[in-house]
């Protein structure tokens, strides 16, 4: 087991930890912002005064108040600081290596930085102390007849999982921990391959950042070598996929499973934050579906979480550890274990007569099922075998498990295999109100009680798609299905892009390495002309089982309406700043000015601020309009949470403040909209509001921005109504419309057809496959983007959005 040594802290006072098991969105990211102009927050401070030795003292984490174009240069953000990685999970998060100074020294350098939003010292990992208890045992944990003087049965029923499934190799499990022995007999041979990079000639052959990583990396000397020089890693690979029924050793729960050596704690069992964020970001850049996390403890890191939170996107489950502190994790949270991210599994440990080890870490509400975890005999450095104790070992039981699952149902979502895997497991007595549900894993009952996913008959949609800016131009655009496509079905055919001055050309359309065919990248040519712009994308894009698109999830694939549209604005943001610092005081109310000196028509309205606040739920927030209209942002949210940083209240965010956690970093929908600022005039004093409403807890306002957008003009057409098969006969013509001067749409598009138009009740295509069989119907719906926004039905709902699942900012 692995114990984070570390306490995240503001500047000058210390930010609580929080023993409740916190939940993380999915959606709280770093968010990529145009301009944040407050000094940055620094995490840790005082920890690293009094004890220096608990971090890395050459590196340290931090991010960019402008992501856009980061400098690598000496020097760039303080003196002897290099960016020198950074991180696919967690955008904009960076590692800077020191060099001439000492840590401390760069964190007052970095403080009071108007170009660095946030900086965390590089936690130091540790082993935490395993029962030294290592005597011989057989994998009681798989098959208990017994034979150690347990309870016979009491295991995970793995044999009775063999009589259906031994493995296919189709699932790479990545082990996040000290290596792997890859050359041990009973491990080789499920040992992963990344056939993209060539063994040995100090190239980076498949362009993913990484040289020579064959068989995973090593994040401890920065090669591409893994091996063990420590023994639990490779301990814990030989109980997830040592190689079974090859007349030697041992048999893992997945007898034919594909072993990613992912080493960031070194020969001591000592690691940084930094190396396991890496970790995680290899593993799911590399298209691991699992990775096994036996370390943990510690305290929340909010970077870490971030970056597990993110996985989910990618279909990606995170088993870890509870811990073997014999504490209550719904009490005292053990992380990683503790993240609330739906992809993590928190796995505790039993004995052979299935009852909580004494050492074992537990929780009816943290904790989400227990596994064999004590005198386990597994693989070990040079060809060897014993036995170790931990929750450590019941975690590759549980990790095994679900790769065995996998393997047998490849097209199963991660929702679906941690259902079969909670579904199927043993209701214990013993274990009742110490793991949720009484959980002990069963994985025969994965196979043998459970009837297999059902097949999905509804197509792909896109779950999230965005504008990638460089340089103040839009380059690319990035999407998310909902599940595997077939690339081969994706080309330029399927994609459509429309701005001002009409159709513009797609040059790309590839896959993202390691996502499992779930994410792509459209590339074009950069874009900086001021105006809007739509990307099209589908319907004719199949997923694994030969269905088209399903946008609209109405259960009918294929149709029109399951064009998939991705909107974007380029226009010049204004920003008005007050980096004042407002002392927020108990049971009274401050407020800060802003004054708008220009005559600015809203179109858009963002505020960002940051606070530093003990216990943020004591505050209220609210934001006065010159007119003297007041909209409440924030109501005694966070709970117990601490502060502020680097928060945006934006209406078109994907996650409401009340849903999020402190620090709140990144955008949020307010408490109240802004949305009626849209049109009126921005000029005059505006005033935001902090209100302290109980006693005890204090703070400071560190400084806030009002970011507006203005209006755009958008030229638009007579709305008419028209048909599904009726679109089919529509010819398009782009033209050309003279419009004053200045930030306006500036181009259309004219609509004509072989016969009289009349309206229709259906929008509807009469049969679901109508528009994949119809070659006319697919080529109207190139064009589809450029005159939708023209269509409307009687009530004016424009016929674009009127069957689309989601509109993406």
């Amino acid at each position: 087991m692995i114990r984070v040594v570390g306490q995240v802290r503001f500047r000058g006072s210390t930010m609580s930890r929080h023993n409740s098991r916190q939940k993380l969105s999915q959606f709280l990211l770093v968010e990529h912002l145009e301009r944040r102009d407050v000094p940055a927050m620094i995490y840790d401070f005082d920890l690293v005064r009094q004890n220096a030795a608990d971090f890395r003292d050459d590196s340290l984490l931090l991010t960019l108040t402008t992501p856009i174009a980061p400098d690598f240069s000496v020097g760039a953000y303080a003196p002897g600081l290099q960016l020198i990685r950074n991180y696919h999970l967690v955008p904009n998060l960076y590692e800077a290596k020191i060099q001439g100074a000492t840590l401390l020294g760069t964190l007052e350098k970095l403080e009071p930085s108007l170009r660095v939003a946030m900086v965390q010292p590089n936690a130091k990992i540790q082993a935490a102390g395993i029962p030294n208890d290592p005597s011989f045992s057989k994998l009681y944990g798989l098959n208990n007849t017994g034979q150690t003087g347990g309870k016979f049965d009491a295991d995970i029923d793995a044999t009775e999982a063999w009589d259906t499934q031994t493995g296919t190799g189709r699932t790479i499990v990545a082990i996040l921990d000290t290596g792997v022995d890859y050359n041990h007999p009973d491990l080789r041979d499920n040992i992963w391959t990344n056939t993209g990079e060539v063994a040995g000639n100090g190239i980076d052959d498949d362009h993913n950042g990484f040289i020579d990583d064959v068989h995973g990396y090593n994040f401890v000397t920065l090669t591409g070598d893994p091996m063990d020089d420590n023994g639990h890693g490779t301990h814990v690979a030989g109980t997830i996929g040592a190689v079974g029924d090859n007349g030697i050793g041992v048999a893992g729960v997945n007898w034919h499973t594909r072993l990613m050596a992912l080493k960031f704690l070194d020969s001591t069992g000592s690691g940084y934050l930094a190396d396991a964020i890496a970790a995680l970001d290899y593993a799911v850049q590399m298209g691991a579906r699992i990775s096994n996390n036996s370390w943990g403890g510690g305290g929340y890191e909010a970077t870490l979480g971030q970056a597990i939170a993110r996985a989910t996107v990618g279909g990606h489950i995170f088993v870890a550890a509870a811990g073997n502190s014999s504490s209550n994790n719904d009490v005292t949270a053990a992380y990683p274990a503790n993240y609330n991210s739906p992809n993590v599994v928190s796995v505790a440990a039993v004995d052979q007569n299935g009852v909580l080890a004494s050492f074992s870490n537990y929780g009816p509400t943290s904790v989400d099922i227990a596994a064999p975890g004590v005198n386990i005999y597994s693989t070990l450095p040079g060809g060897t075998y014993g036995s170790y104790s931990g929750t450590s070992m019941a975690t590759p039981h549980v990790t095994g498990a679900l790769s065995l699952y996998l393997d047998a149902h490849p097209g199963a979502s991660a929702t679906e295999a941690l259902s079969a895997l909670y579904q199927s497991a043993d209701s214990l007595t013993s274990l009742q109100n110490r793991v949720a549900g009484g959980r002990r894993l069963n994985v025969g009952n994965m196979f043998t009680q459970l009837a297999p996913p059902v097949s999905d008959p509804q197509g792909a949609r896109v779950v999230a798609g965005q504008f990638n800016q460089a340089g103040g131009s839009i380059t690319s655009a990035s999407l998310t299905f909902s599940e595997e496509v077939q690339p081969s079905s994706f080309s330029l055919a399927d994609v459509s892009l429309v701005g001002p001055l009409g159709t513009l050309a797609i040059s790309s359309v590839t896959t993202v390495t390691g996502s499992g065919n779930k994410q792509f990248t459209i590339t074009f040519a950069p874009i900086s002309q001021a105006g809007n712009y739509r990307l099209g994308v589908g319907p004719a894009i199949l997923d694994l089982t030969g269905n088209y698109m399903d946008q609209n999830v109405n259960g009918f694939n294929g149709e029109l309406s399951d064009l998939y549209t991705l909107d974007w604005t380029q226009q010049v943001q204004t920003v008005f700043t007050n980096n004042s610092r407002v002392a927020i005081r108990d049971l009274r109310t401050v407020t800060s000015t802003i004054t708008v000196d220009a005559d600015l028509i809203i179109g858009d309205l963002n505020v960002r601020m940051d606070a530093s606040h003990t216990y943020v739920s004591d505050m209220v927030i609210t934001l006065t309009s010159p007119t003297n209209v007041v909209y409440t942002l924030f109501n005694r949210r966070g709970t117990s949470g601490d502060n502020l940083i680097g928060t945006v209240f934006d209406d078109q965010a994907a996650v409401g403040i009340a849903e999020g956690l402190a620090p709140f970093t990144g955008a949020f929908r307010p408490e109240g909209s802004l949305t009626s600022l849209v049109g009126k005039n921005a000029r005059g004093k505006w005033t935001l509001s902090i209100s302290d409403k109980a006693s005890r807890d204090s703070g400071t306002l560190q400084g806030w921005s009002l970011e507006f957008t203005q209006q755009l003009q958008v030229s638009a057409m007579p709305a008419r109504r028209l048909a599904g098969s009726q679109l089919a006969k529509a010819q398009v013509a782009l033209v050309s419309v003279a419009l004053p001067v200045g930030p306006m749409w500036t181009g259309g598009a004219l609509l004509s057809a072989n016969q009289p138009l009349t309206p229709v009740p259906d929008l509807h295509a009469a049969h679901p496959m109508a528009v994949a069989n119809t070659a006319a119907a697919l080529q109207a719906r190139l064009d589809m983007s450029v005159w939708s926004r023209f269509l409307a039905d009687e009530t004016g709902t424009p016929w674009s959005t009127r069957n689309r699942a989601a509109k993406a900012y």
